[in-house]
């Protein structure tokens, strides 16, 4: 990886960060340009390999698509996963299912940098306090957006940039001594967690037991059927209203 790749992915992995408004406040620049599947084609721009960007992206999102932050608290930095996840396995050119593995362990260092930075703001909430009684606006304005973002910068662009441009080279000689054996497995577990990621995701959406009928078409659709995913979303809004406006209709009747 050479020094502008690793300068530019770990610059966006800043940006995308749910702490940072740069890139449209949390609502676009976390939510959007967070997530490891549009990290995946970022990085694949950055790195020249667009397609293994995009395929090793989406492989990572899937095991955290049912993912959620309530109150701010995370079980595993998604935006991290995806930006320095991708970028090593682009790097090393292991496989998606490798490259699932790999973004774990990321996504918990992501985690311990949240953590560290919503702690060290804590901090800082009393003497905006005092800033804001004295009426002094431009140290206000420092303390709530410039300091913050200058603790941010520091906390999630230098972890990024020395784990790719530091490690990167180290991983691809790891992962030339892993021997063969030894990578089926993780290649296996590797396979396995985005199909736990599309369980938590069910377990949310799955409500009442009757919904799981939509899942059984649905995968009988993509497996046995083999219709096109346009088709199949197609079908999917079409068996949605046909379930709103039944329960609207039985609603109006008990009224």
């Amino acid at each position: 990886m050479t020094l502008l790749q690793a300068i530019l992915v770990s610059l966006f992995a800043y940006l995308a960060w749910i702490a940072t408004p740069w890139l449209g406040g949390q609502g676009i620049s976390y939510h959007v340009f967070g997530k490891p599947l549009v990290a995946g084609l970022i990085v694949g721009i950055i790195m020249g390999d667009v397609r293994n960007g995009v395929i090793i992206g989406a492989t990572i999102n899937a095991l955290y698509i049912g993912a959620v932050t309530p109150g701010g608290a995370m079980s595993s930095d998604i935006n991290f996963a995806g930006y320095v996840g991708t970028a090593l396995a682009l790097s090393t050119g292991v496989t998606a299912e490798m490259a699932v593995s790999i973004a774990v362990p990321l996504g918990l260092v992501g985690t311990f940098v949240w953590q560290l930075f919503a702690t060290i703001n804590s901090f800082l909430v009393h003497k905006t306090d005092e800033y804001a009684l004295n009426g002094e606006v431009g140290k206000l304005t420092f303390m709530t957006l410039g300091l913050p973002q200058i603790i941010a910068l520091v906390l999630r662009f230098i972890p990024a940039f020395l784990v790719l441009y530091f490690g990167a080279s180290i991983a691809q000689n790891l992962v030339q001594l892993i021997p063969e054996w030894l990578t089926n497995i993780i290649t296996v577990i590797g396979g396995m967690l985005p199909a736990l990621g599309m369980a938590v995701l069910l377990k949310m959406l799955l409500s009442s037991p009757a919904l799981i009928s939509y899942f059984i078409i649905g995968f009988i659709a993509v497996t046995a059927l083999n219709l096109p995913i346009f088709t199949i979303a197609l079908i999917g809004i079409a068996l949605a209203l046909i379930s709103f406006l039944n329960n609207s209709s039985r609603e109006a009747a008990d009224v």
